[in-house]
């Protein structure tokens, strides 16, 4: 009689994640993909909650923020490929905590920008040594060739996805055409 799946599951060492990491198997790597991105965010959410008080998209407004300010929230979301009304809601948070400030926007009154302020800046200098540190955990239990073989595929696949979300070029340059009545 063969091992049961909880036994094969518990080999992995995932504990109560490696039934949601086998399904599937290689031919989903999008999901262990997408599944591996949440136990990342878990991950910082528990440092960020220790250290700061921040949720994982406050702390990617305000590191964004503390990189290039000023940002509209349309920028800050694009940047980062999340929704408006998540950083929307990051940067209202992080408004009452004094971190960043809003000003308008002189080219889009509708559309405030958003500036880290001295205390922002104060916080994120304090959360960074443990943000290094937790890459550092990661990336230092692969050998440098994993390393730099998982940086390469990452970036493969990042491309190819972007190719599938760019519209075609010369679809969409070409101008829409309007009927005339």
């Amino acid at each position: 009689m063969g091992k049961d799946s909880s036994a094969e599951d518990d080999d992995l060492g995932l504990g109560s994640v490696a039934a949601a990491w086998t399904i599937g198997g290689r031919d989903f790597l999008p999901y262990r993909i997408t599944l591996l991105a949440k136990l990342l965010d878990r991950c910082t959410m528990r440092l960020l909650s220790a250290s700061s008080g921040l949720t994982v998209a406050e702390w990617r407004v305000l590191a964004q923020l503390v990189r290039s300010s000023p940002l509209s929230v349309r920028q800050l979301a694009e940047q980062a490929w999340v929704d408006r009304a998540e950083v929307s809601r990051a940067a209202a948070s992080l408004e009452k905590r004094g971190c960043i400030e809003r000003r308008a926007n002189p080219r889009d009154k509708r559309s405030p920008l958003l500036y880290c302020t001295p205390e922002g800046l104060a916080l994120a200098e304090q959360i960074i040594p443990s943000r290094v540190e937790f890459h550092a955990s990661l990336t230092g239990l692969l050998d440098p060739a994993q390393a730099e073989a998982l940086d390469t595929a990452m970036l493969t696949l990042a491309r190819h996805c972007v190719d599938q979300l760019e519209p075609d070029a010369p679809e969409a340059r070409r101008p829409r055409s309007r009927r005339r009545r």
